[in-house]
């Protein structure tokens, strides 16, 4: 893999906020939303279905973008849909589906915990490690930080902070699942709350999602239960994920799901193969590397690298934004594009 100029990419959304949901890292209002895509020129972004097409067939430009939502959170239809009406577009939503089931998906609840319950990003990443200090995983994470780097962590996600990368190689390759679930839950313990009090108002139900696809947007693959290291589970443990994952979509939509977008950028050769097999055509990766090999991981651009080039005042990438749809629709609270401290990858 090499990194290139230019190559047909998506855009990869996570977390919208309003009134109804609260403003955090890497969260865009109506308003950031909307100067996106005037920035990137709404003639370059392909309608999701178009875009598909195109990218089965091998005859996307190298200018060509589409939209892609990863998720299934209810911010994105609340706060990002009406924008993408104004727009006449349309977007790849990749749904995890065990919350679809009832379950509990933790990593949207810990994130929503960590906005929602402190003021400064700074001040959860103490909290989390004072507990952490507590635990009986204390010696473990400490070794494992002495020999972290950060600067090579995350190494193609710029826009992470130190602290950032700390948390997450902790989170990611220290603690692991179980082991992190069980310092984040004494946290929120801690606090008083309980996970079905952070469930509410968080994801789509299927109504919603059998909305989108009828209106033409394209609903995608994203594992079952969204682990953020699916390259570390054995062979099985993916295909149940992306069975299930599968299995759902199918019978909710009526129609084989044949896209993907890999959780936390997480996948090796057994993913492909297994999403080979499911019959998946068009994947995406987490970041801007190309592969020169596979249509299952096409290149995926984060906002925050689109606000650094708004902010650069960078003409060349955004040739001629001088489109001016409607404004867009639904309650917009807007902020300086220089405030938003991005962060889409989990």
């Amino acid at each position: 893999m090499k990194a290139k100029a230019m190559q047909p990419h998506g855009i990869m959304f996570h977390h919208f906020h309003d009134r109804r949901h609260p403003a955090g890292q890497g969260s865009l209002s109506a308003d950031d939303l909307a100067e996106i895509i005037r920035f990137l020129n709404p003639d370059r972004i392909l309608r999701a279905r178009r875009w598909l097409k195109h990218a089965i067939s091998g005859t996307l430009e190298e200018h060509d973008i589409c939209l892609t939502f990863d998720d299934n959170l209810c911010c994105q239809y609340d706060v990002a849909l009406p924008v993408l009406q104004d727009f006449g577009l349309t977007g790849f939503w990749f749904i995890p589906t065990s919350v679809l089931q009832g379950k509990l998906a933790r990593l949207d609840l810990y994130r929503k915990f960590r906005v929602k319950y402190f003021d400064e990003i700074d001040d959860f990443h103490e909290a989390f490690f004072r507990t952490l200090a507590t635990s009986d995983h204390a010696d473990l994470a400490e070794q494992a930080l002495r020999q972290f780097h950060p600067s090579t962590y995350l190494a193609d996600f710029p826009f992470y902070s130190e602290a950032d990368r700390r948390f997450r190689y902790v989170r990611d390759e220290v603690l692991g699942p179980q082991r992190y679930n069980s310092i984040m839950d004494a946290l929120i313990g801690s606090s008083g709350l309980n996970l079905e009090d952070l469930a509410d108002n968080l994801w789509m139900n299927p109504d919603r999602i059998r909305e989108l696809h009828a209106e033409g947007h394209v609903i995608g693959l994203h594992t079952h239960t969204h682990p953020t290291r699916l390259a570390q589970l054995d062979q099985q443990q993916q295909l149940r994920e992306y069975r299930d994952n599968y299995t759902y979509l199918m019978s909710l939509l009526g129609e084989p799901p044949t896209t993907v977008a890999h959780p936390c950028n997480s996948y090796n050769r057994h993913t492909l193969a297994i999403l080979r097999q499911l019959g998946v055509k068009i994947g995406f990766r987490a970041n801007m590397v190309y592969s020169e090999h596979s249509k299952l991981d096409f290149a995926r651009r984060d906002p925050a690298d689109i606000f650094q080039e708004i902010r650069s005042g960078n003409i060349n990438a955004a040739a001629a934004h001088t489109a001016s749809p409607p404004a867009p629709s639904g309650p917009q609270t807007g902020r300086n594009p220089a405030d938003i401290p991005a962060s889409a990858v989990r």
